[in-house]
This record gives structure tokens, C-alpha cells and sequence, in this order.
């Protein structure tokens, strides 16, 4: 099942980010002080408990286990109402290949084509091959643009979905 993330679910949500950044990350930047040092647990559970809206955008699948996340937000605070952002988006590397991702990302279009938006943008790591295959084989595309991750040699490639 899928549903809204609440307060209860914040340690879930925070284990669920920190695991996935490692998982996806850590080979493609090389950097053990960002991956184990700087992405805690315990900061993103505060960071969440100090401001509960934070989970106003976030889903969950939950199945009697969290096993996936998916926040959005609006894109890119340019006053247009119709576009959004994902911007987290983890299934737990334990159940990954279970079809959780896509389920989440369907929930997602659905939910923003209720709330009549028209495009979702996802920024993915150039390098991230696998999320790249999987908003591929999910109805988006690359649109051209590339932005530079500040501080790194690495590159985001911007990926559109126009929803009906």
C-alpha cells in the first residue's frame, strides 16, 4: 500500500535516504567522509522531528514494512503551477527489483495529474546508470540539460515526463 508519510515513519524515512544515497552514491563519488560522516541517521530523524512539514509531499510504500520513499515538490519555483520535482526518491536496497520503485513513481503521476500538473522533472546523476534505466523504462526522457554538482566532476542530467 502505498500512502502519505507521517511522524511515526520518520526514523523509516531517514535509514531508507541515508541507505539509498550510500548504495547509489558512494561508487560514483568515491567519498567515504560524505557517505558515512555527513549522511546520518540521526541528523535527517532531527531534521524531520524540527519540521514535521517536511513530510507534507513525501509517500510511502508500506506494506507492514517501509520499504520506499517518494517526495516531490514544486518546480522549480518559477510561479508555474503545472510542474513538479522529484527529489527523493529510495527504495530500500534490500527489496529493490520488486516493482516498489515503479509503484511509487506511478502513485506519484497519479497523484500530480489530480492535482493538475502537467510535467514531473527528475535531475539524475549522469553516471547513476541504473536510475537512469529506470525513469527510461518509466515514460521519461532526457531533455538535453546537464548541471555540474557543485564541488565535484560529476554531472545531473535533467529527465521529463509530461503526465496526461
Amino acid at each position: 500500500m502505498i500512502r502519505k508519510a507521517q511522524i511515526k515513519d520518520i526514523s523509516r524515512l531517514a535509514e531508507i535516504e541515508v541507505f539509498g544515497k550510500r548504495v547509489a552514491y558512494r561508487p560514483i563519488f568515491q567519498d567515504d567522509d560524505g557517505s558515512f560522516n555527513q549522511i546520518q541517521v540521526g541528523s535527517i530523524i532531527e531534521e524531520y522531528r524540527q519540521n514535521p512539514a517536511l513530510l507534507e509531499h513525501i509517500s510511502v510504500y508500506d506494506d507492514g514494512i517501509v520499504k520506499g520513499i517518494i517526495n516531490w515538490k514544486d518546480y522549480p519555483d518559477n510561479g508555474r503551477t503545472d510542474e513538479i520535482e522529484l527529489f527523493c526518491f529510495y527504495v530500500e536496497p534490500f527489496f529493490k527489483g520488486q516493482g516498489i520503485g515503479r509503484a511509487l513513481q506511478q502513485y506519484l503521476c497519479d497523484e500530480a495529474v489530480k492535482q493538475h500538473k502537467k510535467t514531473l522533472y527528475a535531475w539524475v546523476l549522469k553516471e547513476n546508470t541504473p536510475a537512469r534505466r529506470f525513469y527510461e523504462r518509466n515514460g521519461f526522457t532526457a531533455d538535453g540539460r546537464e548541471e555540474l554538482v557543485e564541488g565535484t566532476m560529476a554531472y545531473l542530467v535533467c529527465y521529463v515526463k509530461k503526465l496526461s
